[in-house]
């Protein structure tokens, strides 16, 4: 499974409501998350093992979260982080 792949299946999980099957994917995602099988780019090791030890739920909302919010959406635009002279 591609990067793209993955991102694109946990949009399917979300955008048709969560069913049964989907549920069972986001677990299965957290197993292989938990165990080192998956790795979430976005995070460093040091965040990737906090999510991990923050249990299975955690792991599934931050996945879900990833879904839901791309790379550097959060962050201020550049010019506010300069410093004013």
């Amino acid at each position: 499974m591609t990067n793209h792949d993955f991102w694109m299946s946990i949009s399917d999980i979300i955008n048709e409501g969560f069913t049964s099957e989907g549920l069972a994917k986001l677990d299965d995602y957290a197993e292989q998350f938990s165990t080192g099988k998956i790795l979430y780019k976005r995070f460093s090791p040091s965040e990737q093992l906090g999510c991990v030890k923050g249990g299975t739920i955690h792991v599934i909302a931050s996945l879900l979260a990833g879904a839901e919010v791309g790379t550097d959406q959060l962050s201020a635009p550049e010019q506010q982080n300069q410093k004013v002279s």
